[in-house]
């Protein structure tokens, strides 16, 4: 019993790590001195998965347990900037932790998580590329609040040229749909 505690106790150690892990792109790339943590994020992330699960008809709990673990690893490796190291370095460096984290919880569940973050990173499912793309409309909703506290929109042209590219790969559904809108707004 104290064993399955303690590993418990482990896991959340991470899941609580995360608000503490500022979101390195707004930092280095835009100059946004207190920016979002990463359990921001991901929360955020959760709730749209939920909405645009639902819209879609696809599984939603899977869409949110995905939308909540995407970033997990993040509690061990920081906020890695995909231009600061190979992708396949970065993979490895995610997969390890994300091994580290789930090795404490339960057998069934660390299956289950394992299979939810290995179709996330293969991005082999449509409700894989569904929470890619959210990952990205989040993005840009955030360097919205951004521009709304003040600072200039110019900062977030990367980021949302990085969106453009995930979210415009197939125009004809609603993540698409709300970019362009988010983008019409803005040009207002």
């Amino acid at each position: 019993m104290k064993s399955r505690v303690t590993k418990l106790i482990y896991f959340f150690n991470f899941v609580v790590g995360l608000k503490k892990v500022r979101r390195s792109g707004w930092i280095f790339k835009a100059g946004i001195s207190s920016p979002e943590s990463v359990a921001d994020h991901s929360f955020s992330l959760s709730v749209m998965a939920m909405v645009f699960s639902d819209l879609q008809g696809l599984n939603t709990e899977r869409a949110v347990k995905m939308a909540i673990i995407h970033d997990l690893a993040e509690s061990i490796t920081g906020d890695i900037m995909p231009d600061k190291i190979s992708h396949s370095a970065k993979k490895n460096l995610e997969n390890r932790a994300m091994g580290s984290i789930l090795k404490k919880l339960p057998r069934s569940l660390r299956s289950e998580y394992s299979q939810i973050w290995d179709e996330y990173v293969t991005q082999r499912s449509d409700l894989s590329k569904l929470v890619h793309k959210l990952d990205k409309l989040e993005m840009i909703l955030q360097a919205r609040e951004y521009e709304s506290s003040g600072y200039s929109m110019e900062k977030f042209v990367e980021f949302t040229q990085s969106a453009d590219r995930t979210i415009n790969s197939d125009r004809n559904d609603i993540i698409s749909e709300v970019l362009q809108g988010l983008k019409a707004a803005s040009n207002q």
